[in-house]
């Protein structure tokens, strides 16, 4: 963990980490002649990477091929039938996901290094409209524009730079980071979006003419659902009439396009560079590799996974296996693929 970005907002104990676990102290697994284990007494003092495992540091370990004979101690969570593998000075914890223990700890202990009081605290340099509403212990950030009716809700971060239009609505607990615009747009509690994304902007909606082409006004919203988290330079157009709808705890990475009038369900994970156009349906637990490219008008049935720099241009029906371009059920894709390397 690096502790100029980041803290650990009090001392943990290791009874603390199983309580968050749900572990039993009889389940934990500790050198049978250390007489002096006392977990009341032994603490977490940082989170590392398992290369890194020293004593009072804690990780995870899943990954069979990586290099750990040279780890000895600290504390890690792991698959009880991977314990052979660990060092018998290690603490083990069991559990059945390592790396979500893991983050369900983080998520638990480790916040944003930032000095701001408990108050709200808003840079000199910010401008905000007096009929914007700011709830408790709100940061807002040097250069941002909050401007008329916005409601920013309790605990949020707003970065530097960041410009907020009329009348948007941010949630409790949201963070926005530097560089962030956002129009017409509705963001639920605990919404996290990276760096100089763009949110709710104008669709690309035209009526093309010889002498004159011209934008279509697009006078509907975005709704983004709780928990979703977006990435930096990523845009998402508001809809044409109706709102672009994204559901709760969606992942979108890194430079990800959103046309207007889509609906991305729940649980969604959408890799980097992913690109979709006008009125796409991604039903609940979608998940699209880096570079693919989906027309518009196309819906994906729940629980899909559409491989990496695939091209979608037609509709699939639920728990699909799609690759290639044009895409198709992956399994003829890859015969596909077969067949053209021995010709």
């Amino acid at each position: 963990m690096n502790k100029d970005f980041f803290k650990i907002d009090h001392k943990i104990s290791l009874l603390d980490v199983l309580e968050v676990l749900d572990i039993s102290i009889d389940d934990v697994v500790i050198k049978k002649d250390n007489f002096f284990f006392d977990p009341e007494k032994i603490y977490i003092e940082d989170f590392v990477s398992f290369k890194n495992l020293k004593k009072n540091k804690l990780s995870f370990f899943t990954n069979l091929k990586s290099n750990f004979t040279n780890v000895s101690c600290g504390i890690c969570i792991a698959e009880k039938e991977n314990f052979k593998y660990l060092n018998k000075n290690i603490i083990k914890i069991p559990f059945s996901h390592p790396k979500k223990g893991f983050s369900k700890i983080l998520k638990k202990y480790v916040t944003v290094n930032q000095k701001h009081k408990k108050e709200n605290k808003i840079h000199p340099s910010a401008i905000v409209h007096k009929t914007a509403k700011i709830g408790k212990n709100v940061f807002i950030g040097a250069y941002s524009i909050i401007c008329e009716d916005v409601i920013i809700e309790n605990n949020t971060y707003i970065s530097e730079r960041v410009t907020i239009s009329p009348n948007c609505k941010i949630g409790k607990e949201c963070f926005i980071g530097s560089g962030v615009v956002i129009e017409c747009s509705i963001l639920n509690n605990k919404v996290k979006v990276a760096h100089n994304s763009i949110l709710g902007k104008i669709g690309f909606g035209f009526i093309p003419n010889s002498t004159k082409t011209t934008l279509i006004p697009h006078v509907g919203g975005l709704i983004i659902g709780e928990g979703t988290n977006i990435g930096s330079g990523c845009t998402i157009d508001r809809g044409l009439i109706d709102d672009t709808l994204i559901g709760k705890y969606v992942m979108i990475d890194n430079q990800v396009h959103i046309g207007h009038n889509c609906f991305i369900n729940d649980f969604c994970i959408l890799a980097g560079q992913v690109g979709l156009a006008g009125s796409v349906t991604l039903d609940k637990g979608v998940i699209l590799g880096g570079d693919v490219s989906i027309k518009d008008n196309i819906k994906i049935g729940e629980g899909s996974i559409v491989a990496g720099a695939s091209k979608v241009f037609n509709s699939f029906p639920k728990d699909s296996k799609i690759g290639g371009s044009p895409a198709q059920d992956i399994s003829s894709w890859k015969r596909l693929v077969a067949s053209q390397r021995l010709n």
